[in-house]
């Protein structure tokens, strides 16, 4: 029988007819190995089998009604839209050292049902000393430490556990399989593996992956398009605020997020936010605004902290905490161009307080007057939000949901609130008393700082 060399990338498993030092698939460099294919096993493999698929009517089609597995935590239920569904597969991302393993625990403590904890990194003597730490006592949890995909799915079909958590994914790996663990060609094909699982016997799977900065290491992201839902946990580092965000979800909505803190005995549910994104020793400070973002369906009150000083080098220094930089580079272009302040050669420091990282572009003209409010060392009192997006014209810009922002920020106390002018509409001639309209930032401008 005659054998055919072909050369096999180890991270992506594509295959080429020869060999090249940088795979064209994955970009890895030294990754492809010979591999030997007989003429015979290359035959069954192009001739396959056929089958015929069945075409059915959609209004035909029954759908089954499934029963959620509500977590119990009321933070993470939010994002799932109620709960975990049998049959699903989820990705659970983050950075190393966010908290994935510990709301994995903490998840499985408050469901009622039986579960599986699969650790290839941590002995299950780490585990236990982690779940004692955290308060966490059922004994409906079984741990195990495992990377060999043949063992867990075997685990997996033979036990009655309706849940299982694989933490995290980069770290299972197929015996039949040369790639090293954490390839990309390790990581799909052991997470089609578990979906069939997930499939057959309605068992929910939990995949824990980890990714950096960037997000595009072999993981998490050649997953996407497979599993069910993808969560990310989120935050700062030096902030013990963490958030839960859904990035896609099969079976709910992604515009929910959820909100935790982190503490010594776990993950805690923020059940008043405001609280921790408003420091009340800083209101009286230059350089201090607040304004109200939508993150999901949730509305939020934020303050921004600005320090705007002359620079002692020859190029001023730019530092951003929870906002894009190039955002801030915008805005502030736009008030050196259109106001002529000049601000750009100072050094400029800018901190959403919370330690969250906010898209939200409604915070640009609260973070435009608490750069100004700095500059000129003033005080904004305390009673006036801000709200309003910045056009490269110098206007200010229309931003959804403007009703619930401004319903959240009057009922925290604030007795001005200044808007953008296409949402006067929105308003009724009773509500408008105490908002503020505005078209260009130096009418908002004037209103701030000539009151």
């Amino acid at each position: 029988m005659k054998s055919k060399i072909v050369y096999q990338c180890t991270n992506c498993g594509a295959t080429f007819p020869r060999w090249v030092g940088k795979c064209p698939n994955c970009g890895e460099w030294n990754t492809l190995e010979e591999v030997f294919v007989s003429e015979e096993e290359k035959r069954k493999k192009s001739r396959g089998k056929t089958q015929t698929s069945s075409l059915v009517p959609i209004n035909a089609i029954q759908v089954q009604e499934y029963f959620r597995f509500p977590t119990n935590i009321k933070e993470v239920d939010r994002v799932l839209g109620g709960g975990l569904l049998p049959s699903s597969i989820i990705l659970f991302s983050g950075e190393p050292g966010i908290g994935k393993s510990t709301l994995m625990l903490q998840i499985l403590d408050s469901i009622d049902t039986e579960s599986i904890y699969v650790s290839g990194e941590e002995s299950p003597e780490q585990i236990k000393l982690r779940a004692e730490r955290i308060g966490i006592k059922s004994n409906k949890i079984f741990v195990t430490n495992d990377s060999q995909l043949e063992t867990i799915t075997t685990l997996i079909e033979q036990h009655s556990a309706n849940i299982i958590v694989i933490d995290s994914i980069q770290a299972v790996y197929s015996a039949e399989i040369p790639s090293p663990p954490g390839s990309v060609f390790q990581v799909r094909n052991a997470t089609n593996q578990l979906m069939e699982i997930s499939k057959k016997q309605d068992k929910i799977i939990i995949l824990v992956g980890h990714i950096n900065k960037e997000g595009n290491i072999a993981g998490p992201k050649v997953l996407e398009h497979i599993v069910d839902a993808v969560l990310m946990l989120e935050g700062e580092k030096n902030s013990n605020i963490r958030m839960l965000r859904a990035l896609k979800n099969r079976f709910g909505s992604t515009l929910e997020i959820g909100l935790f803190e982190m503490c010594g005995n776990g993950l805690i549910e923020l059940t008043d936010p405001n609280k921790i994104f408003i420091s009340q020793s800083s209101i009286k400070s230059s350089g201090t605004t607040f304004s109200a973002v939508v993150e999901g369906a949730r509305c939020l009150i934020i303050e921004i902290q600005s320090l705007v000083s002359p620079s002692s080098y020859g190029v001023p220094q730019r530092n951003v905490n929870g906002y894009d930089f190039k955002r801030l580079q915008m805005i502030l272009a736009v008030l050196d161009k259109k106001l002529g302040l000049n601000i750009r050669q100072n050094d400029i420091f800018v901190n959403i307080t919370g330690g969250m990282f906010i898209y939200d572009t409604g915070l640009d003209l609260a973070i435009a007057s608490s750069l100004v409010s700095s500059l000129n060392d003033f005080v904004i009192p305390y009673e006036i939000g801000i709200i309003g997006e910045i056009g490269l014209t110098g206007e200010v810009r229309a931003v959804s949901s403007i009703e619930k922002r401004v319903n959240e920020m009057e009922k925290l106390g604030f007795k001005r609130i200044i808007l953008p002018r296409r949402s006067e509409s929105d308003f009724s001639a009773k509500r408008k008393k105490h908002l503020l309209f505005v078209e260009k930032i130096s009418e908002a401008f004037d209103i701030i700082f000539h009151l």
